[in-house]
């Protein structure tokens, strides 16, 4: 089987890593100095698009919006106007399920495949080789991708058909974004209050509101104040965004989704697309009075 991944930033490329243990890979990406990175680990540069979709039987992509998936393939020189029927492709895109249904479709009649395999757990999980694979497709494609993705992690999981695993991917992405909220307003309650972050920390993680986020970035993160992280701002905001949408689309109301999307909307207007994602401890502060994050904090 021949595999080529395209698109090698921050989670991109620590997933074809991991996938490149097991499988020799080709690669593409704007970015020459990814690519390159590859290569020097042994992948094989692809020079088009039209290069690596005749030379793959499977396609795996990992790009920042399904806008930009539906460029590189269904765009004047995409994958689609060069891979040969059967192809399969993957994508681990972060994406909107009601765009990969439509891509899919369009692929579909063209004799392409293609099945949707977000993940979570950032780079460093996709490393690790721990992180969730969340798979869209049909039983027959779960069963032809499986190895594959079991190479990068041993927590694949079958969410359903096409569009499913983008669909559980915005669920996630939608509770930890809420989360993050949540527990930076409850520092900054408790703070504001009288209480010293750590103290207020150390209380919470051993009683009823411990959860995820404080566990993994409170400590080392906020109360440090280095703020740096893999993930943008803006990426988040994206994934709350369709996640709200998703809703309104099927007639449900988001009333805490619509809460959280306009939180990192401050936030977002008040840095950038590309500032971590941890600066909405900053925003938090700024809204609250309060003081979480120590002077001579870090955003890069």
């Amino acid at each position: 089987m021949d595999i080529g991944y395209i698109g090698l930033g921050n989670m991109g490329g620590a997933l074809a890593r991991r996938l490149q243990l097991q499988h020799p890979l080709k690669v593409y990406d704007r970015d020459a100095d990814s690519v390159q990175r590859m290569v020097e680990r042994g992948a094989t540069r692809a020079e088009s698009l039209k290069d690596l979709a005749t030379a793959c039987d499977v396609i795996v992509l990992c790009l920042p919006t399904s806008d930009h998936v539906r460029s590189v393939l269904l765009g004047p020189d995409g994958i689609a106007a060069s891979a040969r029927p059967g192809t399969l492709v993957v994508d681990q895109t972060s994406g909107d399920p009601t765009v990969t249904r439509a891509i899919a479709a369009e692929l579909a009649a063209r004799g392409i495949e293609m099945v949707d395999a977000p993940v979570s757990g950032g780079p460093a999980g996709a490393d690790a080789g721990t992180i969730a694979i969340m798979v869209g497709a049909d039983a027959r494609q779960f069963d032809r991708i499986g190895p594959v993705l079991r190479a990068i992690s041993p927590n694949v999981f079958h969410a359903g058909d096409v569009g499913c695993g983008h669909v559980v991917k915005l669920a996630n992405n939608l509770l930890s974004a809420g989360t993050r909220l949540m527990t930076l307003e409850a520092m900054a309650l408790a703070v504001k209050n009288g209480v010293e972050g750590e103290k207020a920390l150390a209380i919470m993680m051993a009683s009823g509101g411990r959860n995820f986020w404080m566990e993994k970035y409170m400590a080392d993160y906020i109360l440090t104040g280095k703020l740096k992280a893999a993930f943008a701002l803006g990426l988040l905001h994206k994934d709350v965004r369709l996640a709200c949408q998703l809703g309104q689309d099927s007639s449900m109301p988001m009333l805490f989704g619509n809460l959280a999307k306009d939180f990192y909307q401050m936030a977002l207007n008040e840095y950038s697309f590309d500032a971590p994602v941890n600066v909405v401890a900053l925003t938090m502060d700024r809204i609250a009075g309060s003081h979480v994050v120590p002077d001579g904090y870090s955003i890069t």
